[in-house]
């Protein structure tokens, strides 16, 4: 469905992404971890068409969308939410989710989509009427996967879904993601820098550092966590008393 092949990306003279390539079949959730600084949020500001690659090629249905506009990679059925949530505070919950339809025409459909998310978030439709801001970090984080909902994707980007967010609360939000796929058949492509927790959300794992993918494998494959852990932080040979983050 989604494919990134031997992509570059440049913030002036920083080389942030240094010929990385995966592939995220349909259907599937995809994680990529990575401690800080090692690429992942650019790679998902590529796909959604805030960042223009230097060279390599990103393919969604086998369409190349290097260049495409933001509101045309929506349009398309690509949605991202992005790292530290980044909803409007001063709207309305309603007004947050409407501006996730912006990118639409189909009235009806919109309607529909709107009762759904809801359906999913009961919590925002006791608040639909209240600012954005007055919500938890959880609930903030509910209401930007429900306003990338409103785009009607099918293809949804997850940027460090489980940041500043109590465990328990997290343990919702991947609920809620699984359920998404399950459900709608989304397809899923998720950043975290926990690996312990991607490992249990994910069908297929990789893990960037400095830049590249420094390894790539089916989750169910790599659950011991040992060639996680050592790619991870680069280790080269085994660290029997680290704890994995």
């Amino acid at each position: 469905m989604l494919e990134i092949t031997d992509l570059h990306v440049r913030y002036g003279r920083l080389t942030a992404l240094r010929g990385i390539s995966l592939t995220v079949q349909e259907g599937e959730i995809a994680c990529v971890v990575g401690p800080n600084g090692a690429g992942k949020s650019t790679t998902l500001l590529s796909i959604s068409g805030v960042l223009s690659p230097a060279e390599g090629t990103i393919t969604f249905d086998g369409q190349t969308i290097n260049g495409t506009r933001v509101e045309d990679v929506a349009r398309m059925g690509i949605s991202q939410v992005p790292e530290g949530r980044h909803i409007f505070t001063g709207l309305s919950v309603e007004e947050n989710l409407q501006v996730g339809s912006a990118v639409r025409k189909d009235k009806d459909e919109i309607r529909k989509d709107f009762k759904r998310v809801l359906e999913t978030f009961p919590i925002l439709g006791e608040r639909r009427k209240q600012p954005a801001g007055k919500l938890s970090g959880g609930e903030q984080q509910m209401l930007a996967i429900g306003r990338a909902l409103m785009t009607n994707p099918r293809f949804m980007t997850i940027d460090e879904p489980s940041l500043g967010l109590a465990p328990k609360i997290v343990d919702r939000v991947y609920e809620v993601l699984i359920d998404l796929r399950e459900k709608r058949g989304l397809t899923l492509l998720i950043v975290e820098q926990s690996s312990e927790r991607a490992l249990k959300a994910a069908d297929t794992m990789y893990v960037l550092r400095n830049g590249e993918i420094q390894l790539h494998g089916k989750a169910a494959d790599l659950q011991d966590g040992v060639e996680v852990h050592k790619a991870y932080f680069g280790f080269t040979e085994d660290h029997e008393n680290e704890v994995m983050i």
